[in-house]
């Protein structure tokens, strides 16, 4: 007998082809005869997508523009109906798609409550029921006797994110409709998913900011060019959409594929070795320390661009590498450049994220929007960034970077995402949020050993503000 809960959503073998005409006349021509001639254009906006959504589970779909994300959401609401393949949803669904799908602009906006609820399936005495919650969430006023043409898109966001979430569906699904809000009620709305999340409800959730899939969502999914490219763990999955905004169009065929080999197809768990071995750490009491099981396992390098980043690593202020730490000491995060060619506007970074994604705090240097005018190549450097562990007990994750010149636009020449993995042991708890690290700068340039020469000598140095 299967362990697994019930499947709210099946997806098999979905397919959506668009016919595209160059004239309006070609069509009438393809009705009449439409065994002698084609006259349109195939366009797959979606191609074989497979997969299934269990009850209680938060799906994240992400992917560039036009890689198909609408149009299968769509697809689940019934809005179109797909060219091949079967789609199958087994509970009440409410869905916020487009701003102004389901809302009559010329009706009010409590007509309009009434009439969308209707359009998502839902008996008039069920609104009823559910209006003073849904007028509540929404906190629009006087506006909701008013025409919704006469709303801004925060407020119209406002009152249909509070029809969608408030008539109780089993299935909630959203397509990027929350960030017209204010931060105020983009939290209100995360929260209310949250909840829903906890009581075994499921959502499909559709969005380009990345640490909100991470958050949010136990499960995402990468579409490209209407095709399903993985389906797995949210901080995996984003981190190759990250790695795929930043490769040419050429490089993102070979890097699917790489990616393909290096998983063999199967979901690879980022954190949960993490966190599994960071429950079961003993207190090694307030010492620094290094621990093998902390390494993270999906590192991800950008493609070169003129430079190599290397030993990437956290030390003390005695030079010992560590990745256990205690809380509020100051350390040193350090990694190596290897210039291969000379670098012109260059800027450097730090970043660290939580377990789940959230950046949390960072460095550039000399500062954000300020760049070295040249760095020599031939060469390689070291970077020091020595900050101060103001976080509280926790496993955290690193980046590394370094910015140039590349054509005619500032790109990374190098990049490690999730370069690094470490612990805090709490000694008092000081940070609750976002941090400021008042990291500090230093280049050093490693003199090569052909020279001969045991000396160091230091480029720059200074804090990065």
């Amino acid at each position: 007998m299967s362990s697994n809960p019930p499947i709210n959503i099946k997806i098999q073998d979905v397919g959506k082809v668009y016919k595209l005409y160059d004239r309006p006349t070609d069509r009438l021509k393809e009705s009449l005869h439409p065994f002698r001639k084609k006259y349109h254009q195939a366009f797959h906006a979606l191609r074989n997508i497979n997969f299934e959504v269990y009850q209680g589970e938060a799906v994240g779909i992400i992917g560039k523009n036009g890689s198909g994300k609408s149009t299968l959401l769509k697809i689940l609401c019934g809005v179109l109906h797909p060219s091949s393949g079967t789609v199958t949803a087994n509970g009440r669904i409410s869905a916020l798609l487009e701003l102004g799908t389901g809302f009559n602009p010329e009706l009010t906006g409590m007509e309009n409550v009434f009439y969308n609820g209707m359009i998502l399936g839902y008996a008039k005495q069920e609104i009823q029921d559910k209006l003073a919650d849904i007028l509540g969430f929404a906190d629009i006023g006087e506006f909701i006797h008013q025409p919704v043409r006469t709303y801004s898109s925060g407020m119209f966001a406002r009152l249909a994110f509070a029809v969608a979430i408030n008539v109780d569906p089993d299935i909630l699904i959203i397509d990027e409709a929350l960030s017209v809000g204010d931060a105020a009620f983009q939290r209100k709305c995360f929260a209310r998913m949250e909840n829903f999340r906890r009581q075994g409800k499921t959502i499909l959730f559709v969005s380009h900011a990345e640490s909100i899939v991470v958050e949010l969502c136990s499960r995402a999914i990468l579409l490209h060019e209407g095709e399903l490219v993985i389906d797995g763990n949210p901080k995996q999955v984003t981190g190759l959409y990250t790695k795929m905004m930043h490769s040419q169009k050429e490089d993102i065929q070979s890097l699917r594929q790489a990616f393909s080999q290096q998983t063999n197809g199967q979901t690879v768990s980022v954190e949960s070795s993490i966190k599994a071995t960071y429950s079961q750490l003993d207190d090694q009491g307030m010492h620094e320390s290094f621990d093998d099981s902390l390494l993270p396992d999906a590192t991800l390098h950008y493609q070169e661009k003129g430079a190599k980043i290397s030993d990437v690593k956290i030390c003390t202020l005695q030079g010992e590498k560590v990745n256990v730490l205690v809380q509020g000491r100051e350390y040193l995060y350090v990694y190596h450049i290897k210039t291969e060619e000379d670098l012109y506007n260059v800027n450097f970074g730090m970043l660290i994220k939580t377990v789940h994604g959230t950046e949390l705090g960072g460095g550039a240097y000399p500062g954000q929007n300020s760049f070295l005018d040249r760095l020599p190549g031939g060469k390689i450097f070291q970077v020091n960034w020595r900050f101060k562990a103001n976080l509280n007990a926790g496993v955290y994750f690193t980046n590394a970077g370094i910015l140039a010149q590349n054509q005619d636009k500032i790109n990374y020449s190098a990049r490690i995402v999730d370069a690094y993995g470490f612990k805090i042991l709490p000694t008092h708890f000081l940070s609750t949020a976002f941090v400021d690290f008042h990291p500090e700068f230093q280049l050093i340039d490693l003199v090569s050993k052909n020279d001969k020469k045991d000396t160091q000598g230091k480029i720059f140095t200074g804090n990065q503000r």
